[in-house]
């Protein structure tokens, strides 16, 4: 039986990989500069009552999440699609998987979509035989490197040129330099030929408008828009919450999305799709697939965590966070990583499996500062905690030891400076240069990357009579 690696052993792994902590920290780094520009450019009393906009628009979607699902429904039927409501992800897999055998499908060309991660369409649709290609150029970075996202919408953030060029030389005819016009070159040119020969075309889903069963997709490529008018059969996979109720909603979305995720004023291609394609018109698929996945979230509704539901996969939150800017993505372990993952995946996956991932973070808030919708996720992250110690019905056992050992002599102000005399007593095998440079663990780890400086000679406690003294005189 294959057993996942710890958290501990993830992140011990990735802050020995040079390369991808250079590569993270300078993609967030540009991300968060340009997000900072263009929200300098609307104003911070603007953006911020687009926030509060943005907020009451994903609450109140959230709150009437089966009306909107119904309209929903009810709109893509009447115009010709198909609709599958799948509880699980397997359900949703089983479902495409049908529908691949029907058509004999041979060619299966994608766009980004974080809800195939999640439930792991490509591996179940290559099992079959299928060929499947992301269009995406990050996506189809990682699928050549056989990896999964390190980011929500930077894929391959993890990755430097020269190690794009390699993954790209193993499938080219000719050596490709590592520049990046050179690279993007040959992407294009090699992808545009396998949209050419699509059987079928998956692609995610932003946004579902509720009052017309349009399917709203964002790309900077384009790759997306091509299939959806090249694919015979096209399928879009949504999460069940991803509903607005109409076009003037999707508006401040689109507006506060691409501010968010990349800085700029509007994603380069917003596509609403109404299904199949008309008699009138020249391109579209001749038959339409909506499949709608729960797999874990209607079990959030008026929950503690139902606000999670109104995230838009930015991916603000990831450039903020100090903890994953320095771990990248993969230490998090499942498909959605830093803090959003932080808390997406012990609710999706269980916190018996994903319950260290709340601890992956120092609680400073800077994720809620920078969601756009508001999403108080530092909140939820310390909730888990206490989900986590309470369903265990223990917490780390140093963590206990520690915890009862302050209490004891913390109560007593006998035990206190007796304590703190005798650490200052007996700590001079462990100071160098005025500072506690050694220590057993777990203070050996938090030593590594931060400075803990040693006991003085004299506290305040002891200081203040002469303090107050002179203070007197």
């Amino acid at each position: 039986m294959h057993i996942e690696p710890s958290f501990r052993k993830r992140y011990h792994k990735a802050l020995a990989d040079t390369v991808m902590i250079k590569a993270v920290k300078l993609g967030t780094g540009r991300l968060r500069g340009k997000r900072a520009e263009a929200i300098a450019e609307v104003g911070p009393e603007r953006w911020a009552a687009f926030r509060e906009r943005a907020e009451a628009i994903r609450m109140h979607v959230i709150q009437h999440l089966d009306q909107y699902l119904e309209q929903l429904v009810d709109n893509v039927l009447q115009r010709g699609g198909h609709v599958c409501l799948a509880r699980t992800g397997e359900e949703a897999v089983q479902y495409i998987e049908n529908l691949a055998k029907e058509k004999d499908a041979k060619s299966i060309v994608k766009s980004k979509s974080m809800v195939s991660e999640e439930i792991h369409l490509n591996p179940a649709l290559e099992k079959m035989g299928c060929k499947v290609i992301e269009s995406d150029l990050g996506e189809w970075i990682i699928q050549l490197a056989d990896e999964t996202p390190s980011h929500i919408i930077v894929p391959a953030m993890h990755k430097n040129r020269f190690q794009v060029a390699e993954l790209f030389n193993a499938v080219s005819n000719e050596k490709i330099p590592a520049e990046t016009a050179d690279l993007c070159a040959f992407a294009r040119k090699y992808l545009r030929q396998q949209f050419l020969n699509i059987d079928i075309g998956i692609t995610g889903c932003n946004f579902a408008i509720a009052d017309s069963g349009a399917v709203t997709v964002c790309t900077n490529e384009g790759n997306a828009r091509i299939i959806s008018a090249l694919a015979p059969t096209l399928v879009t996979i949504m999460g069940m919450e991803r509903i607005l109720p109409g076009v003037e909603e999707l508006a401040v979305m689109l507006s506060l999305l691409a501010r968010s995720a990349t800085g700029q004023k509007i994603t380069v291609y917003n596509t609403l799709s109404t299904g199949i394609r008309m008699e009138e018109e020249l391109d579209g698929p001749q038959e339409f697939h909506l499949v709608i996945v729960d797999n874990g979230r209607s079990k959030l509704l008026g929950s503690t965590y139902e606000k999670v539901l109104n995230c838009i996969r930015c991916g603000s939150c990831l450039n903020a966070c100090p903890v994953y800017r320095n771990i990248g993505g993969h230490a998090y372990g499942w498909v959605y990583p830093g803090p959003i993952g932080a808390v997406l995946s012990p609710l999706y996956q269980g916190i018996s499996k994903y319950g260290e991932l709340p601890y992956a973070s120092t609680l400073c808030g800077a994720c809620h500062t920078a969601c756009p919708v508001k999403i108080p996720l530092h909140d939820m992250l310390y909730a888990l905690r206490n989900d986590k110690v309470e369903l265990e019905k223990k917490g780390e056992i140093l963590e206990d030891i520690a915890y009862k050992g302050w209490n004891a002599v913390f109560a007593s102000m006998s035990r206190y400076r007796f304590s703190i005399r005798m650490a200052r007593r007996f700590q001079f095998p462990l100071v160098k240069a005025q500072k506690i440079a050694y220590g057993p663990p777990p203070i050996s780890d938090w030593l590594k990357y931060r400075d803990m400086p040693a006991l003085p000679d004299k506290f305040f406690h002891e200081i203040w009579p002469e303090l107050n003294e002179e203070r007197k005189e």
